[in-house]
């Protein structure tokens, strides 16, 4: 009984502890929200997404979160498909490098219910710095509201020799178990996209690095009396897509590293992708499909397997699953958290594309 008290109390300290922590998916690359405001627009002319993610079932309540977002270049439906090996064109206007994204998060974590409902909009613009490069700013503003059930979460001095008695006062005095709160961010991104097509296939050479900073306002903490402020929180990401010496073939490894106070979170790996059905060499009409498979690593935490389906370079279907291997092991049994994103993208690309010229 003890044991079992324990492994619960464990889990809803480190629920209640840490209403600080941010938002988190195992496949970040699919939430530019959550990573950096400057990918806001930055990979498609336009791109909505859904996203659930469910963790921890096997010791209490779960920690479940879903996910919606959208976003979108502006006065994109003036532009048009050009010469396949052209580089990035702006428009004249200054409109036309500005991008505008919109999100909403929620998040529902153990006994006591604590949730967090989140909407950002965030907004960025681009220019160019090469033939093939451009640089993206990006900010984001947010609307956060947190909530907590204080009634439902247990303490040591609820333990009276035997097991847990409801009856015993916690001593714990609660404030503000319903906050709402501003938030902001920005960031910068470098990305480049290289394209080549030839009789024998299509080989890419794609990356993105960022570097984005949360909490600018700071914040104040919640449910606790002194209300301490946020600290800020820095990120770090890359990714990579690269053609192999077979053009059936790709590898995208990508990395996302979290610093907040004395934290820090590391998370890498890579997919490989095998494109099953290549697109046309001449008209671009006939878009790829492929199936990629690969597994990531969160430090002291998890092992990742994850599964990603694109259809026609439009539709991404992610799937993944975190291999708990944490000192929680011994509560969930390595049982960690599913995880599903569904995403569709618009099918040109703006690294292609030009005004279209009016008399």
């Amino acid at each position: 009984m003890k044991k079992t008290f324990t492994l619960v109390f464990i889990f809803t300290i480190s629920t209640f502890c840490l209403p600080a922590q941010d938002l988190h998916f195992s496949q970040f690359n699919e939430q530019p929200a959550l990573v950096n405001p400057a990918l806001t627009g930055a990979t498609a002319t336009s791109r909505s997404s859904v996203a659930y993610r469910n963790q921890w079932r096997s010791i209490s309540s779960p920690f479940t979160t879903y996910a919606v977002s959208s976003e979108t270049r502006f006065n994109s439906n003036e532009w048009q498909q050009v010469d396949k090996f052209r580089s990035m064109t702006f428009k004249e206007r200054t409109s036309s490098r500005l991008a505008a994204g919109f999100s909403v998060y929620k998040d529902n974590a153990g006994d006591g219910r604590m949730g967090t409902t989140q909407i950002n909009l965030s907004f960025a613009t681009f220019v160019p710095s090469g033939k093939k490069s451009f640089i993206a700013v990006g900010l984001q503003a947010s609307l956060v509201q947190t909530m907590l059930n204080s009634d439902k979460l247990i303490f040591p001095n609820q333990y009276n020799g035997s097991g847990y008695d409801a009856s015993m006062s916690n001593n714990e005095h609660f404030t503000g178990q319903n906050n709402i709160y501003g938030d902001f961010a920005g960031g910068v991104l470098w990305t480049y996209g290289q394209n080549d097509k030839s009789l024998l296939g299509k080989k890419q050479l794609k990356a993105n690095v960022g570097f984005s900073v949360y909490h600018l306002n700071r914040p104040q903490g919640i449910f606790q009396n002194t209300r301490p402020e946020r600290s800020l929180k820095y990120v770090t990401h890359g990714d990579l897509l690269v053609s192999l010496t077979d053009p059936d073939f790709a590898l995208a490894p990508s990395f996302l590293v979290q610093m907040r106070g004395s934290s820090i979170e590391i998370l890498a790996g890579t997919l490989l992708k095998r494109y099953v059905k290549l697109d046309s060499k001449y008209t671009g009409l006939v878009k790829r499909s492929s199936l990629g498979i690969g597994i990531y690593y969160r430090n002291k935490d998890a092992a990742i397997f994850c599964m990603n389906i694109e259809i026609k370079e439009q539709c991404i279907i992610g799937m993944s699953y975190d291999l708990n291997v944490s000192r929680l092991t011994k509560g969930t049994n390595a049982r960690g958290g599913v995880e599903l994103t569904l995403k569709y993208t618009s099918p040109r690309s703006f690294l292609y594309q030009r005004k279209a010229k009016t008399e």
